[in-house]
C-alpha cells in the first residue's frame, strides 16, 4: 500500500550489500529458492517482511497471523508434498531497503521457496525486484499499486487484491449512482506516496469516464504515519466539500477521523475512505455514520461456508474477527499450495506456470488469475457505514453493501500491455 520514488528504492535493493537478519516465527527449513529440498518428509520456509509496527501495524500483523493460519491448516492435513510448512517473518518498518533486505535474507539464509508481500507498496517493488532476481514467486494480499503488476511487473509475482484503479473505480461507480447529475463539490485526502497518488488518481479519473458532475476544491497529501494532521484538517474544512475521498488506511484513518470529528467536519461532508473491519472496530461508537466505506474482503460480505469456517477458526485462534488483510493473506498461501500441488513440486519455474490463468478455490471464492498481468480477479466492496451496530458484530458495518465485479472495475489486458512496456 513509503517512498515517493520507487525506482530509486529498487535501485537502491540492487544494491544492498551484507544480508540484513530476519527474526522469525519458525526455524529455516530444508528447502531453498529453487527446489524447496527433495522427497517426503521434513519442512519448507515461505516467508514474510511487512510492517509490524507503526500506524499500519494492524495490516501487516494481521495479514501475517492470515499466514501463519493458512500455514498451521495446511500442517493439520499432513503438510503440502508431505512437507510441514514453516513462516520466517520480519518487519520492515515501511522502508523499501530494509524490506528488501529482509526478503533476500529469507530466500538465502532461511531458503524460502516463496515470498507474501507487505503493506507499503513502494517496499513491495523492492522486495518484487529481489524474488525475480532470485527466482523466488512474491505474493501481494495487501499492497496493491497499479505499478506493481505493470510498471515493474515479473514473471514471479502476483497480486491478489483490487488494485490501485480497480479499488477507486468502484468507489466512483458506488458514488456516481448516488448523486446522479447533480453537481458536487470533492476534495481528497491521502498518504504522501505512490499508493496515495495513485488511488486519487483514479479515482478523479473515474468519475470523469463516469460523467460525475464534480468540482475539485482541495487536495491534502499528508506523510504515511503523521501523528497531527490538523493543518490538514484546517485545510480540508476551509474548502467546504460535499465529498472526501481519503485514500488512508488502518491507524492513520482511525486518527483522521477522531481529529475531523473535532471539527465538526462529520456534519456537513461525507467521507469516502477504506473503513474496514479494523477501523470500524476501533471507531466503536464513533464511527462516522452515513460515510461510504470501501473493503477489499469484509468477511461479513462474503457469504461462503469456506468464509464462515474460516472466520469462526480465526476468532478461535486469536479472539478477533478477521480483517481483510488476514482473509486476503490466507488466499494468497492457498493460491501458492494450489500451484505446488499442480506443479507436484515446490520449484519455483514449474510454480509460476501453474497460476497465469487458473481458477484458485479460497476462502473467498474462486479467484482467477489473469495471465496478461498476474492480477487476480478478485471484487472490491463498498457501503454507506450504519448509524447502528451490528446486533451480531457489534460494530456499525455497511447498511446497503454493494460489490463491484472485476470485469466492471480492473483494466483491460490491452491496458495492462501498454503500460508493461
Amino acid at each position: 500500500m513509503m517512498h515517493k520514488n520507487i525506482a530509486i528504492a529498487v535501485a537502491a535493493t540492487l544494491l544492498l550489500g551484507p544480508l540484513a537478519a530476519c527474526s522469525s516465527s519458525g526455524s529455516s527449513g530444508d528447502g531453498n529458492g529453487s527446489g524447496g529440498g527433495s522427497g517426503r518428509g521434513g519442512s519448507v520456509t515461505i516467508g514474510e517482511s511487512t510492517s509490524l509496527s507503526g500506524s499500519i501495524a494492524n495490516l501487516g500483523q494481521t495479514g501475517l497471523q492470515g499466514l501463519q493460519l493458512a500455514a498451521a491448516d495446511m500442517n493439520a492435513s499432513g503438510g503440502l508434498l508431505g512437507k510441514k510448512i514453516k513462516v520466517v517473518s520480519a518487519d520492515d518498518n515501511a522502508q523499501p531497503a530494509t524490506g528488501a533486505s529482509e526478503a533476500r535474507s529469507m530466500i538465502t539464509k532461511n531458503h524460502a521457496v516463496a515470498l507474501f508481500g507487505p503493506v507499503s507498496s513502494a517496499v513491495a517493488a523492492a522486495q518484487e525486484q529481489v524474488a525475480a532476481q532470485y527466482k523466488v514467486p512474491i505474493f501481494f494480499h495487501t499492497s496493491n499499486d497499479v505499478g506493481l503488476m505493470t510498471k515493474t511487473f515479473t514473471p514471479y509475482a502476483f497480486q491478489d487484491v483490487p488494485n490501485t484503479m480497480m479499488e477507486p473505480r468502484a468507489v466512483a461507480d458506488y458514488l456516481a449512482k448516488k448523486v446522479g447529475n447533480k453537481q458536487i463539490t470533492i476534495a481528497t485526502f491521502a498518504p504522501d506516496y505512490s499508493f496515495g497518488h495513485d488511488t486519487v488518481d483514479g479515482f478523479l479519473q473515474a468519475l470523469k469516464t463516469l460523467h460525475v458532475n464534480y468540482k475539485l476544491v482541495k487536495q491534502e497529501f499528508p506523510p504515511l504515519g503523521a501523528s497531527n494532521i490538523s493543518s490538514y484538517l484546517s485545510a480540508l474544512v476551509s474548502a467546504h466539500p460535499q465529498y472526501v475521498f481519503n485514500a488512508q488506511y488502518g491507524g492513520d484513518l482511525v486518527a483522521f477521523t477522531k481529529q475531523a470529528a473535532q471539527f465538526g467536519f462529520f456534519k456537513d461532508t461525507t467521507v469516502i475512505a477504506m473503513y474496514a473491519y479494523a477501523p470500524l472496530a476501533a471507531l466503536g461508537s464513533s464511527a462516522p455514520a452515513g460515510a461510504i466505506g470501501f473493503d477489499r474482503a469484509p468477511f461479513w460480505e462474503i457469504k461462503t461456508p469456506e468464509m464462515t469456517k474460516f472466520v469462526s477458526e480465526f476468532k478461535a485462534k486469536y479472539g478477533k474477527y478477521p480483517t481483510e488483510w488476514a482473509i486476503l493473506a490466507y488466499s494468497a498461501a492457498q493460491e501458492w499450495a494450489y500451484a505446488v500441488k499442480k506443479a507436484g513440486s515446490f520449484d519455483s519455474a514449474k510454480v509460476i506456470k501453474e497460476l497465469p490463468g487458473a481458477s484458485v478455490p479460497t476462502i473467498i471464492g474462486s479467484m482467477t488469475v489473469r495471465a496478461c498481468d498476474h492480477q487476480s480477479e478478485v471484487p472490491e466492496y463498498v457501503g454507506t457505514i450504519s448509524g447502528t451496530a451490528d446486533p451480531k458484530f457489534g460494530i456499525h458495518l455497511y447498511n446497503d453493501g454493494f460489490t463491484a465485479p472485476f470485469k466492471d472495475i480492473s483494466l483491460t489486458c490491452s491496458e495492462v500491455k501498454a503500460l508493461q512496456k
